[in-house]
Order: C-alpha cells, then sequence, then structure tokens
C-alpha cells in the first residue's frame, strides 16, 4: 500500500504540471485541443489523489505500521472514527488533505465554468495547478505520508494525540483546510476578470476573447471586428481601435 500511495502521488505531480502546462500554452497558441486537455487533466488530479486518501485510509483501518504516519497516529485499540480521522492528525496527512481539497474544488470550479468564462478558465488552471505542484512537491521529497521503515516493523501504534481525540479538535482541521483550499479557487478567476476588463477599453488592441473564440462576449467584439479594429457607420474601418464620434453609444 505504501507503494502505491506514493505511486498515485507521483502520478498526480505529472498530471498537475501538464495540466498547468497544457493550458498556458494553448490559450497561448491558440489551441483549443490543448485546452480541453488540460481541463480535462485537472479532473484526472481529482481523482488521482482521491485515490491517494483511500490508500492512506485503508493503511490506517489494516494497521499497516510499516508505514511510519500510520504508526505514530494510530493505534489498534483507537475507536474506528479516531483511526479515520488520524487522516489528517498529523503535517504529512494534513498537506495531502489540502491539495485533495483543493483538487476537488478545482475539478468542481472548471466543470461549472466550463461553458462560462472560457477566455479566463485556462490561466485560472495554471494558476491552480502550479499551487497544487507545490504541495506535491513539499509531499514528495519533504513530507511523504506513506514513507516506510528501512528496519525492523513495529507491531503496535503509538495512536493519535490525545488532544486530538475530541469531537471538536478532530473536526477541526478537516474545516479549516476546506476553508482555506476553498478560498483559493476564486483568486485567479478574479485576477483574470480583472485583465479583461483592462483589455476591453477604448485604445486596447487585444480581444478579451483569445484567438479561438470569435463571438466571445467582449463588449466590442459585434462592432468592432478582431484585434481592435473600429468599423464606422457607414462601413468604413480604421485600425486605430478608438470608437469615432458616429459610436459614441458604445459599452464601454
Amino acid at each position: 500500500m505504501a507503494a502505491f500511495g506514493t505511486l498515485t502521488l507521483l502520478i498526480a505531480l505529472v498530471v498537475a504540471t501538464y495540466a498547468g502546462t497544457a493550458s498556458l500554452v494553448g490559450v497561448r497558441r491558440g489551441s483549443r485541443r490543448l485546452i480541453e486537455s488540460g481541463r480535462s487533466a485537472v479532473y484526472a488530479l481529482a481523482a488521482v489523489l482521491g485515490l491517494s486518501s483511500v490508500a492512506i485510509w485503508y493503511a490506517f483501518l489494516t494497521h499497516d505500521y510499516s508505514i511510519k504516519y500510520v504508526h505514530h497516529y494510530s493505534d489498534a485499540a483507537s475507536p474506528l472514527f479516531y483511526q479515520i480521522t488520524a487522516y489528517w492528525g498529523g503535517l504529512d496527512g494534513s498537506i495531502l488533505w489540502w491539495v485533495f481539497l483543493l483538487s476537488v474544488f478545482s475539478a468542481i470550479a472548471v466543470y461549472t465554468n466550463r461553458h462560462r468564462h472560457r477566455e479566463l478558465l485556462p490561466y485560472a488552471i495554471t494558476v491552480l495547478m502550479a499551487i497544487a505542484d507545490f504541495f506535491l512537491y513539499v509531499i514528495i521529497f519533504h513530507k511523504n505520508p506513506f514513507s516506510t521503515y528501512l528496519g525492523e516493523i513495529p507491531t503496535t501504534g503509538k495512536g493519535l494525540n490525545p488532544l486530538l481525540q475530541n469531537a471538536y479538535m478532530v473536526t477541526h482541521p478537516p474545516a479549516l483546510y476546506t476553508g482555506l483550499s476553498g478560498l483559493t479557487i476564486p483568486s485567479p478567476f478574479g485576477r483574470g476578470r480583472s485583465s479583461r476588463v483592462s483589455s476591453t477599453t477604448p485604445g486596447s488592441r487585444r480581444c478579451a476573447g483569445g484567438p479561438w473564440e470569435r463571438g466571445s462576449s467582449c463588449p466590442w467584439v459585434s462592432r468592432l471586428g478582431c484585434c481592435g479594429r473600429t468599423r464606422s457607420s457607414a462601413g468604413v474601418a480604421s485600425g486605430d481601435g478608438i470608437p469615432s464620434r458616429t459610436q459614441a453609444s458604445f459599452p464601454g
């Protein structure tokens, strides 16, 4: 189980890196295939880290004391409730729980916005996956909850910290991490919307919808065409990106 858990973490690192890179390269090159591939990788990341969580829970429930984390935070005499919540009883498992929640919230955000904010979504995915990469790097190379003993394997566990053996302390860490990881999601969308608003101001030569979306929600697209070329009411195009006096009623 320790080998399986470590393998899922390595796969998660690769998947998160690919998701962020494919989304960024795709939006820069105007490649719909890369953008959709990066979006699918976000869903895959949540699934892979879900397997990591199942693996650590299984290790606790089967009392696999060859795993250091299980030995330090669980014992066979503990109630089932505390064996399950020992997942986030220490720093190693807490970071894994944090990045797992981040992947789940990222997948939900990407799915619900797959038809909205399409020009912002690749950038948001890149930011969220960079955060996930950071946590996965810390887990794999510094705080791996699946690390094992090289020598003699203990036969009994040390048990969960007595301070954590009450309902309030057990529910506090997951509630805290849920809030922290959940608040990560709005940030890249908010920054992206600010950039989009600035790109639609008079004088801008950049369409907010991107090269692959001619029918974007840019307020001037229907009257300006692409890349800020204005069209007067007489049908004469000008390339300065600034509306003429006949276009005074344009939005923005």
